[in-house]
């Protein structure tokens, strides 16, 4: 039987589902399914919906940001369907209050899992078309947002995929050698113990700026 709550869900997010048990399969938590009979946990969903967001969005930006290179588009891609990212999807859509929960608590990881479930479904249920229309609607923005920072600075890019992945992020340190007319500045920046990126330059922020390009080449292989 239709839960209540997931007619409504469906109702919100403005799809007509022509079999709704395969979104009442992706509103259910594996703890659920533990302590109840019926619909099955939504871990096969999450499956599917993580390959079908991936090749959406990668579509999306391919087509749309023709000016970005592989390794501006790879790391673009990697922040819209980061955690954080679709966490913020899911909040915004109430997601948590539809969930079939067991003895889980919501986690950011839980609601990533169940908004790869949700665009699973869609795509089972419509086909192609429909789970792009639904990956567009609520990350669209976010695809607008994201690319003009990674248009930004090396220092600004660097920190989004730090932010992105949720870690401290990376403390810069300078010194300078020379006469103060010629004097040259050298950056270092730092994560943990690890050295990631060195620059120099005849600014602090030149030096900061070329240490940040050093340091991105290791995340998006440009």
């Amino acid at each position: 039987m239709i839960s209540d709550q997931t007619v409504t869900f469906a109702n919100s997010i403005n799809k007509v589902f022509k079999n709704l048990l395969l979104l009442e399969e992706a509103l259910t938590h594996k703890s659920w399914s533990a302590e109840n009979e019926g619909t099955g946990p939504n871990e096969k969903l999450e499956f599917l919906g993580d390959s079908v967001l991936g090749l959406i969005v990668t579509e999306h930006i391919y087509t749309n940001y023709p000016e970005l290179s592989e390794g501006e588009l790879s790391l673009l891609r990697s922040v819209v369907v980061g955690r954080n990212s679709l966490k913020e999807v899911a909040e915004e859509i109430n997601l948590d209050k539809y969930l079939k929960l067991g003895n889980a608590s919501v986690s950011p990881a839980l609601l990533e899992d169940a908004v790869e479930a949700v665009i699973g479904a869609i795509y089972l249920d419509g086909g192609w078309l429909e789970a792009k229309a639904f990956v567009i609607d609520v990350l669209g923005d976010r695809i607008e947002e994201f690319s003009k920072k990674n248009n930004e600075d090396s220092k600004s890019r660097l920190k989004m995929i730090f932010e992105k992945q949720s870690l401290p992020l990376p403390r810069y340190s300078i010194h300078s050698d020379g006469p103060d007319h010629e004097k040259v500045f050298f950056a270092s920046i730092h994560v943990g113990d690890d050295i990631i990126g060195k620059g120099k330059g005849n600014s602090k922020k030149e030096a900061e700026q070329a240490a940040a390009t050093e340091a991105l080449k290791k995340y998006t292989n440009e």
